[in-house]
């Protein structure tokens, strides 16, 4: 049985997103990020696009000094790791609007919806959408 929860980093594919960014930093990001800034406004990010979305949108809030208040072990090793660290802007913009497509348009949100546990889960997506805002724009 694999991990599944409300929380960013609470299945599987994120945490093996993180594993592989512990390996290739801000190259997975920008992969991550970049696919979903491509996207056409009627595609839909599948399952784990989206989680893997989330995650990658994680790392950058917390890498912009905005982390979640239960970071996973990983993050808080790379973080202290590669402290300080200057975040592009164009990944914080693309982190915006990737997570803004996970909350509009993605089969992860159809899955939380017939979860009957939506509200949970969309308050952990907004809680990185407001620590995403908060990083000040350059």
């Amino acid at each position: 049985m694999g991990a599944w929860g409300p929380g960013n980093f609470e299945n599987d594919v994120a945490l093996d997103w993180l594993y592989d960014f512990g390996e290739n930093d801000f190259r997975l990001i920008d992969r991550t990020l970049a696919g979903v800034a491509a996207m056409v406004e009627a595609d839909e990010l599948d399952a784990d696009e989206a989680s893997e979305v989330l995650a990658a949108a994680e790392c950058v809030a917390a890498a912009a000094g905005f982390p979640p208040d239960n970071t996973p072990q990983e993050l808080a090793d790379w973080l202290a790791e590669n402290s300080p660290i200057q975040v592009k802007p164009d990944y914080v913009e693309m982190a915006r609007q990737a997570v803004a497509r996970v909350l509009t348009r993605s089969e992860l949100r159809e899955l939380w919806l017939e979860s009957g546990e939506y509200g949970v889960w969309e308050t952990a997506v907004r809680n990185l959408q407001s620590r995403l805002n908060q990083i000040p724009q350059k």
